[in-house]
């Protein structure tokens, strides 16, 4: 957001500039400077972020979760997958998104096939965000 912020001031002042015909000189502080080269630096090194998946399933069956994993992996071999088993549950998390809004068209078409999908807050890694490269 403060990126979007401080990237927007400058576009301004050269609409202003442009508009009046007159030149404007932006003067950017170093602290300013320094804090945004620190943010980028950091956000670049970060290979996590807050993110959503959609679970499947949440089952104390086994062979309830596996047969939903190959039914899943059948029908959308390329889309990322993972279970984990937190006594007594296991549960099928799948895809990535950076925002809940983004899975919501895919969570309405899974769950012809499974019901009892829904989305779930998560950390995901960057490499996995559905629609990067």
């Amino acid at each position: 957001m403060l990126k979007a912020v401080l990237t927007l001031i400058p576009f301004c002042f050269i609409c202003l500039s442009i508009c009046t015909g007159q030149n404007v000189v932006l003067n950017q502080s170093s602290t300013l400077s320094d804090v945004m080269s620190e943010y980028e630096k950091r956000s670049k090194a970060e290979k996590e972020v807050d993110g959503w998946r959609i679970q499947i399933i949440t089952t104390d069956d086994r062979r309830k979760m596996e047969a939903a994993k190959t039914n899943f992996e059948t029908l959308y071999p390329d889309i990322y997958l993972k279970w984990e088993h937190i006594v007594p549950y296991y549960k099928i998390k799948i895809g990535a998104y950076k925002t809940k809004l983004e899975l919501q068209a895919f969570l309405q078409e899974l769950r012809e096939e499974f019901p009892s999908a829904f989305p779930i807050p998560d950390r995901v890694k960057k490499t996995e965000l559905v629609g990067t490269a």
